[in-house]
């Protein structure tokens, strides 16, 4: 008899349970996937600001003065030219173009953070240690640090209250910088999840729920809610983001999935490198497209895609878009299916319901 793995805890639990929230299972941990409803919580998201515990999110610190040119053989984006308190997406592939893993890097002045999914952590931890450079030291915070994120059009007037040594407004997307937080030490990121701008906050364990919990009542006055991973699913793809395991496996890397832009071919040699550059020139390799289905019926993972009444793959993530008040989806399909316009359809419980293949992402925030 097999029995279940157990399932760990990040530091904010037990405020996540006095909110009310419903637990699930997720990454190895137990996680709140909503707690008001994730149609209220995606709204705050969108018109207010949410507040989100992403502590089961693996961290990882990186010394040495090397760390850079030595994560740019593992990686398809430039890790070694990034300035320090930049922040940089960047992806993990294996050898035959899938992702090991989709990442976050930030450069600090005397050292690195990597931030990877929490499901992909072991995974992720032996993949880099395996590749170890002898001047590079690697250490492991995961399930020991917390993360923290604040998202939404609110997120700089809630926030800055609570960061005396920091200008929040000023930060471009995608930077980092250390700060006092609330009165604790810390990193601040402006960067997310949701297509809305936010930031994400670096804490230790032990001070993440006095933190959450002044954030929180700081704010309820201006809108801003706790919000799941419900709501954090449905934000993302709406934004047109990938998750791994749908848009990204090690099956499915970034040619197919959508990230070709952050894959630089111009980098001399690293992990992946060829075989993702066979890849771009493969001109009938299936690709990720958006789709918006017509009707209220919802698209789900695994479900079936056609066109021209001929089976051609399968949806990858799909959900009600409140954004858009319409049903949308990805689906992996091949390029003459995934052209903008085309008509697909999806079968739903033994149903076809009819598609149109629209550009990616499906949602962008207004500009200010």
């Amino acid at each position: 008899m097999v029995s279940e793995p157990i399932l760990r805890r990040t530091a904010l639990f037990e405020a996540h349970r006095a909110l009310g929230a419903k637990i699930v299972p997720f990454g190895g941990f137990e996680m709140p996937v909503q707690y008001a409803g994730i149609l209220a919580e995606h709204d705050a998201v969108r018109k207010r600001a949410g507040l989100f515990d992403l502590s089961h999110m693996a961290q990882f610190e990186l010394r040495g003065e090397r760390v850079g040119a030595w994560a740019d053989t593992l990686t398809v984006n430039n890790v070694e030219s990034m300035k320090p308190l930049q922040a940089r997406y960047n992806i993990f592939c294996n050898a035959s173009g899938g992702a090991h893993d989709d990442v976050i890097f930030y450069r600090l002045p005397d050292r690195w953070l990597l931030v990877v999914n929490a499901g992909n952590a072991d995974k992720m931890w032996e993949h880099i240690n395996a590749h170890r450079g002898m001047d590079v030291s690697l250490r492991s915070y995961h399930g020991k640090r917390a993360l923290i994120a604040i998202q939404g059009p609110r997120s700089v007037e809630i926030l800055q209250r609570f960061v005396v040594d920091l200008e929040l407004a000023p930060m471009k997307y995608y930077t980092c910088a250390e700060a006092t937080i609330g009165g604790f030490k810390g990193v601040i990121a402006r960067t997310g999840y949701t297509g809305e701008d936010g930031f994400e906050l670096f804490v230790e364990g032990d001070v993440a729920t006095p933190l959450w919990d002044a954030i929180l009542a700081a704010g309820r006055p201006h809108g801003l809610e706790p919000a799941g991973l419900g709501a954090r699913d449905v934000l993302r793809l709406e934004a047109g983001m990938p998750l791994y395991g749908h848009e990204m496996t090690e099956e499915i890397g970034p040619i197919q999935g959508g990230q070709g832009w952050a894959v630089k071919l111009s980098k001399p040699a690293f992990l992946g490198r060829d075989a993702l550059e066979g890849q771009q020139r493969d001109a009938a390799l299936p690709r990720i497209a958006g789709l918006v289905l017509e009707g209220r019926v919802p698209a789900r993972a695994g479900y079936r895609v056609f066109h021209d009444g001929v089976d051609v793959g399968e949806i990858r993530s799909g959900s009600l878009g409140p954004s858009l008040g319409k049903n949308i989806a990805t689906a992996l399909v091949p390029p003459a299916a995934a052209t903008l316009g085309a008509r697909l359809s999806v079968e739903v419980r033994g149903t076809r319901h009819d598609a149109t293949v629209v550009e990616l992402p499906f949602y962008k925030r207004p500009k200010v």
